[in-house]
């Protein structure tokens, strides 16, 4: 999944990931939250958010209360690949091979977690053999 999204800092990848983990949450849980958690003010919590809106990581919507909540802007399996890819392309310079080896290290993996990998093995070798 390519993207044109900026690259996300410390602060901005927690305050995603709680609220796609969350929400839809008002801008005060997540100051209540991860605010207090991080020992953050709210007028930090509240520049992240409105950053991660803009960046598009977040859309928002007023409740029923007229209360704006925030929700991440795109499915989680989604959202996880590309926070995955930039961290490949930014600390890696593209090389997945790390991130394999790191796999492999990992002595238990859930079942369904193995799964995974081997049907996206398989795909990657059929779209390999279908280009030869």
């Amino acid at each position: 999944m390519e993207t044109d999204k900026p690259h996300l800092g410390e602060q901005e990848f927690e305050v995603l990931r709680y609220i796609d983990k969350n929400g839809p949450l008002a801008a005060r849980e997540v100051v209540e939250a991860v605010g207090a958690e991080r020992q953050l003010a709210r007028t930090t919590i509240l520049t992240v958010i409105e950053r991660l809106r803009k960046k598009g990581y977040l859309k928002r919507k007023r409740n029923k209360d007229g209360v704006f909540v925030y929700v991440s802007s795109e499915p989680h399996a989604e959202l996880m690949q590309d926070l995955v890819r930039q961290f490949v392309d930014k600390m890696l310079g593209g090389a997945v091979s790390p991130v394999i080896a790191y796999l492999a290290s990992v002595k238990r993996l859930p079942e369904e977690d193995l799964a995974e990998m081997q049907k996206l093995v398989d795909e990657l070798k059929a779209d390999q053999e279908e280009h030869k």
